[in-house]
C-alpha cells in the first residue's frame, strides 16, 4: 500500500512538471494575419517583457549592461575606446509596423527608439592641434534610431514535446541618422574651453559617430534580444502564442 502512494504521488508531481506556464496577461495572441494585428500585439508586449518575466527566465532588458569594450576609429588617426557600458532606452523602442510573410517564415519589425549609453572611455589621437590621450565619463544620446529587423523563424517540437516557435536566423538595418549628442568629460586636462571645442568637433561629425559607435552597440542589444526572445519562445509553446492554424509543412522536428 505504501508503495502504490508512492507511486500515485510521483506520477502526480510528474504530470505537474508538464503543466504550461500560463501566459502573461500583456502577451495578446493574434487569431489572424494581418500587420494591424502583430503591430498592436509587439505594442503591448514589449513594456512587459522590457520589465523581465521571471517565470520565463527573463531578467530586466532596461538598462541592459554592455559586457564588452568598444573600439571605434574616428578621422585623424583617432582611436576611442568605451567600456563599462549602460544602455537605457529599450522600453522607449516602439514598432510602426509588424507584418509576417508566412510562406517565407518571416517577421518584420519597422521601429524606432531613444536610447541614452553611459560608460568611460579612453581616447587617443589627434583632434584640431591638439594630441589626446585621456579618459573620462561618457554619455551618449540617440534620438529616433529607426531600425528594420528581418525574423526567420520555424516551429519544431521540443523535448517538452510541445510545438514551439524557434528563431532560425535573423538580420537588421539601421538608419543612424544624424540625431545623436556625445558628452565626454575631462578631453583637454585644464581647460574646458578647449574640452568643448574638440567635443563640438566630435558632435559635428555625429553621424560617422553614430555608425561607428551605435552600430556595435546595437548588434549586441540586437544579439541579446534575440537570445531572450528565444528563451520566451522556449518557455510558452506556439498554441499559446498564435491562434492561427498552421499547415504540417511548417512543424519540424528538432
Amino acid at each position: 500500500m505504501t508503495k502504490l502512494l508512492f507511486f500515485v504521488g510521483l506520477c502526480m508531481c510528474f504530470k505537474g512538471t508538464l503543466q504550461l506556464v500560463p501566459l502573461p496577461d500583456f502577451i495578446h495572441p493574434c487569431a489572424e494575419l494581418t500587420d494591424e494585428c502583430f503591430t498592436k500585439a509587439t505594442i503591448d508586449a514589449i513594456p512587459g517583457v522590457v520589465k523581465g518575466i521571471p517565470e520565463a527566465g527573463i531578467p530586466p532588458l532596461d538598462p541592459l549592461y554592455l559586457d564588452k569594450n568598444i573600439t571605434m576609429d574616428l578621422p585623424g588617426n583617432v582611436k576611442m575606446t568605451f567600456h563599462n557600458g549602460k544602455l537605457s532606452g529599450l522600453s522607449t523602442c516602439h514598432p510602426d509596423k509588424v507584418s509576417s510573410r508566412r510562406e517565407k517564415r518571416t517577421f518584420f519589425f519597422d521601429m524606432h527608439c531613444n536610447f541614452t549609453i553611459r560608460g568611460q572611455y579612453s581616447i587617443d589621437g589627434r583632434i584640431l592641434l591638439f594630441n589626446l590621450n585621456t579618459d573620462g565619463d561618457a554619455k551618449i544620446k540617440i534620438w529616433n534610431q529607426r531600425v528594420r529587423l528581418e525574423v526567420y523563424e520555424k516551429v519544431v517540437k521540443e523535448k517538452d514535446e510541445e510545438w514551439h516557435y524557434k528563431i532560425n536566423s535573423y538580420k537588421y538595418k539601421a538608419d543612424f541618422g544624424t540625431d545623436l549628442k556625445l558628452n565626454l568629460t575631462n578631453l583637454f586636462r585644464g581647460s574646458r574651453e578647449i574640452s568643448a571645442n574638440i567635443l563640438e568637433v566630435l558632435n559635428e561629425n555625429s553621424q560617422l559617430v553614430a555608425q561607428e559607435f551605435g552600430g556595435p552597440i546595437l548588434d549586441y542589444a540586437i544579439d541579446y534580444a534575440m537570445n531572450v526572445t528565444q528563451r520566451f519562445f522556449s518557455t510558452y509553446t506556439y498554441n499559446q502564442l498564435s491562434h492561427v492554424p498552421l499547415s504540417d509543412e511548417f512543424f519540424e522536428k528538432s
